[in-house]
């Protein structure tokens, strides 16, 4: 009885071992010639699969495309993929993975999902690539020197060498990295990336023409960005290759070093080029007024005005010493701001229309007042411009041919034109000014002009319109 209960007692314990060992071993068997569990390749899920089952379904989801060459100049040529009988297959990579693998450890990939990334393998007729390489234009090696462009030539970015020699094609090399990248599964090659070129020894005439390049290239090596506020001006290489003196029949002409020369009159031209461009004295104005439209300011005083013998002067030291920096123009006349959009976000706005004064402080309306502006009956009417705030005086008497009033303040804007508090008046606004306005000055409400005194500075921008 004790005999057969033991028997009973190690079937029943030896059984589970027997049953676990046989189904280790039956995995074991089944991954020798699959991939193991949490295998991926390519976002495709392996596990179970022979090498040879993924690589179809791989290869139904990969797209063969016609092989691209380029040359690394902006130039291209095309192989089909037809021509060549070129195909694809992941299965040698795949085999790799598969026979990496131990499937009596298969339990040690649980948890641990591993995702390949391969490229397929190119198969194709190595004979007919050979002679499409052979008709292509782009893979064709020179044999004649003397046929290589070889050039000092002038484009957009100033003068420059086109110097052949250094794109020579190596074609025994461009065939072979092309074959190469084929065989890799590549849909294209840079030949320039490659290293497919080659470089060939300068001949006689060659050398010349280097050695005036040389002078050129260090002739136009010059690069100032001269900055306008918000606005950029570069000068460099394509500015600075026309300031090579030219002799009548438009040849470089040299001093007796040898060395280029250099024609001042191109930097004034220069100079004045940016003074037409940026100086804003004398040119009207586009502006957003307060009543909600986009009016025109007449031309007046306001504005910058660039000191045109002071740039003569550190653009042609600049040159010389070959400076590469950013430089703020030298002003004989500066703007409240520097660019184009000199007004800025602070500044009087005088609306001639609407009889209104505003003064805005970092584009905020801190102070606005109705006023009365010149008489328009008598023909002495506010003239419309963009002029700024030059002077200011407390207690003076303004005077005429007519008259002599003192006032407490005086914020002179144009000419004999200012902003100024008007006791004797007891209304503004409104359509006063049409035939009791002022002889020309802008006559604001005590309190108002008394706050606007204190806190407008001089240069401050004056934009008067109807």
């Amino acid at each position: 009885m004790k005999k057969k209960n033991l028997s009973m007692i190690c079937v029943f314990l030896f059984t589970p071992i027997v049953i676990v060992a046989l189904v280790y071993i039956g995995l074991s068997v089944y991954y020798s010639d699959t991939f193991v569990y949490g295998v991926f390749v390519n976002d495709f899920y392996a596990t179970g699969r022979s090498p040879e089952e993924l690589n179809e379904e791989l290869i139904a989801k990969t797209q063969v495309k016609d092989f691209v060459i380029e040359d690394g100049f902006g130039n291209e040529e095309v192989i089909s993929k037809s021509s060549i009988g070129l195909t694809y297959s992941f299965l040698p990579e795949l085999e790799k993975i598969q026979k990496k693998q131990n499937p009596l450890y298969w339990y040690a990939t649980i948890g641990e999902y591993g995702n390949y990334k391969i490229n397929p393998t190119g198969t194709f007729n190595e004979s007919e690539l050979n002679e499409q390489l052979d008709q292509l234009g782009i893979t064709a090696t020179i044999s004649d020197i003397d046929s290589i462009p070889f050039e000092i030539i002038k484009g957009e970015k100033g003068y420059e060498l086109l110097d052949g020699t250094k794109s020579v094609i190596d074609h025994e090399k461009a065939a072979t990295a092309i074959s190469n990248a084929l065989k890799e599964g590549k849909s294209s090659i840079n030949l320039l990336d490659s290293e497919c070129y080659q470089s060939l020894a300068y001949t006689e005439e060659m050398k010349e023409t280097f050695s005036l390049w040389k002078k050129i290239a260090y002739f136009q090596n010059c690069e100032i960005t001269y900055l306008f506020g918000e606005n950029k001006e570069v000068l460099d290489a394509a500015v600075v290759c026309n300031w090579i003196k030219m002799d009548e029949n438009n040849q470089f002409e040299f001093d007796e070093d040898g060395n280029l020369i250099l024609n001042e009159e191109k930097i004034k031209e220069y100079v004045e080029y940016l003074s037409n461009t940026y100086d804003t004295v004398n040119k009207e104005r586009r502006l957003m007024a307060t009543r909600g439209e986009m009016v025109t300011i007449p031309a007046g005083t306001y504005g910058n005005k660039i000191d045109k013998k002071a740039e003569i002067e550190y653009l042609t030291n600049a040159f010389l010493n070959k400076k590469t920096e950013e430089h703020t123009p030298a002003y004989s006349q500066k703007a409240w701001k520097e660019g184009l959009d000199d007004i800025g976000d602070t500044y009087i706005e005088v609306d001639l229309t609407n009889q209104m004064l505003y003064y805005h402080l970092d584009g905020t309306i801190v102070l606005e007042t109705p006023v009365v502006t010149g008489n328009i009956s008598r023909k002495n009417g506010t003239p419309e411009k963009a002029c700024y705030v030059y002077y200011k005086q407390t207690n003076r008497i303004l005077r005429g041919e007519d008259y002599a009033t003192p006032v407490k303040y005086w914020i002179a804007v144009y000419n004999r034109i200012g902003i100024h508090d008007a006791t004797w008046r007891s209304k503004f606004g409104g359509t006063i000014y049409k035939k009791a306005g002022s002889h020309g000055c802008i006559n604001t409400p005590s309190d108002k002009v008394s706050e606007l005194y204190d806190v407008v500075e001089i240069g401050t921008p004056v934009m008067i319109f109807y």
